[in-house]
């Protein structure tokens, strides 16, 4: 049986939630409404994003949603976000454990393109998939279709899934498509919300040894 781990991208692989709390924040000030903190954010940011954004104030009709997305991703793009501290030792055991790895994130595809390009992890995967908008609704259909192709790649062989990530909505996924999950608490949720739904981790590398350990 192939085992394939299915990496999150923003606030799992990339250190990037206070980089996304103050890209909000200054959305939040020009609009005149209060700022919110990281604590905030991680106790209660969910996808889809929209009902988020409501409830921190930021509200626009179904016709300017799509120009409120790119506001958020244009200014966004001016923070400075990192690699995980432990990504590329996380990415290290499973690949020696000979695991595919495959990433699967609500980001547009372009930008996750250059995201994983630009710190030199691409070697790592086998798949790369992200949206076709900016809209931030969840990333159900974009799993699925990764899982399909893995599928048909695989040749018949059996094949197990297993996702990696830091929300409530992975975990939310996971279910939907009948996947294993690890969640972790690196990132956009804290380790309190993600524990009310699944096992949690506190690193990266707990949860590629997790992931080793359930796809073996």
């Amino acid at each position: 049986m192939k085992g394939v781990v299915i990496w999150d991208w923003n606030g799992t692989l990339l250190d990037d939630t206070i980089s996304a709390v103050d890209a909000l924040n200054i959305m939040l000030e020009k609009r005149s409404l209060k700022s919110v903190s990281l604590e905030f954010y991680k106790s209660r940011f969910r996808f889809p994003a929209r009902e988020f954004y409501k409830e921190i104030g930021i509200t626009v009709p179904d016709s300017e949603w799509d120009d409120l997305a790119k506001e958020y991703h244009d200014t966004y793009a001016k923070m400075r976000s990192s690699l995980a501290v432990d990504a590329r030792v996380a990415l290290e055991i499973v690949a020696s454990a000979g695991i595919r790895q495959t990433i699967a994130s609500a980001m547009r595809q372009d930008l996750l393109d250059a995201g994983v390009s630009r710190f030199g992890i691409c070697s790592y995967f086998a798949d790369v998939r992200g949206s076709d908008n900016l809209d931030g609704a969840g990333k159900v259909a974009t799993v699925r279709t990764l899982v399909e192709s893995e599928i048909r790649a695989a040749g018949g062989e059996a094949v197990k899934f297993l996702m990696i990530g830091d929300s409530i909505h992975d975990k939310e996924v996971a279910d939907a498509l009948g996947l294993e999950c690890v969640l972790c608490a690196c990132g956009g949720h804290s380790a309190e919300r993600l524990s009310a739904v699944s096992e949690t981790v506190l690193t990266l590398t707990a949860a590629a040894t997790r992931a080793v350990s359930l796809l073996q």
